[in-house]
């Protein structure tokens, strides 16, 4: 082969890694509020979800925090920790999340996955073992994620979906259902609706709306503010 057809060869191959590289950065939607992502985050890769939330209960509004870490540990494992009313659940959730089946580009799939409960409040001493599966489908402008969690000890099942929507550059609609079901109880349902907007490569600003929709449920209403930051090891290979 020629010099010339050898240089041709990598202009041509150097084009469309940046084309793979602009459709990555197209997909690069926001988090949704609550719910887990379907897929692992790729090793050397971190999100933290941070939120401020103003809860009212009875006519009367507690203020409290979440928190939700996210990266991945191998090309198949991901790591999830979380708890999403800090000063008021016992136990912060540590959850191991496996690809299964994904998509060429690792965005789309399901993922089976196990969960440990642990205490984090005086009271609570009990490690809690949930196990489920999450998946998603993602889009160049909307994703799709969902998971959920199955509590053996207790026979309670919970789980939660999102849909993102990138209306523009900068800005993304959310909406999610979120819900949980004990044994001799009705179910508990919860809407949750809000926007992101995207600051700079690694920071998010949300706010957001969680209204129960059942008889049965812990809250009336919740305020949700939520900054994200979003960063990658360049070394990670």
């Amino acid at each position: 082969m020629s010099k010339m057809n050898t240089d041709s060869t990598k202009v041509k191959y150097q084009n469309a890694n940046d084309k793979m590289g602009q459709m990555s950065d197209d997909k690069d939607l926001a988090h949704p509020f609550f719910t887990h992502m379907g897929m692992p985050h790729e090793v050397g890769s971190y999100s933290l979800r941070l939120a401020a939330l103003a809860t009212q209960i009875d006519g009367k509004t507690n203020g409290d925090f979440a928190f939700h870490f996210e990266t991945g540990l191998s090309k198949f494992i991901g790591l999830h920790i979380r708890n999403d009313r800090f000063l008021q659940e016992s136990h912060t959730e540590i959850m191991f999340q496996f690809a299964a089946i994904r998509s060429r580009d690792g965005m789309s799939g399901f993922s089976p996955i196990i969960e440990f409960e642990i205490p984090t409040k005086k009271g609570a001493s009990r490690i809690n073992t949930l196990v489920g599966f999450s998946t998603a489908i993602v889009g160049s402008h909307l994703a799709f994620n969902q998971v959920i969690h199955y509590d053996p000890h207790d026979d309670m099942v919970d789980g939660s979906a999102a849909l993102v929507f990138k209306a523009s550059k900068r800005v993304f609609l959310i909406a999610e259902i979120l819900g949980e079901k004990m044994p001799d109880e009705q179910a508990i349902i919860n809407l949750v609706g809000g926007v992101k907007i995207k600051l700079n490569e690694n920071f998010m600003l949300g706010i957001g709306y969680q209204q129960p929709v059942t008889t049965n449920r812990d809250f009336s209403n919740q305020f949700i503010f939520q900054p994200d930051i979003e960063w990658k090891n360049n070394n990670t290979k």
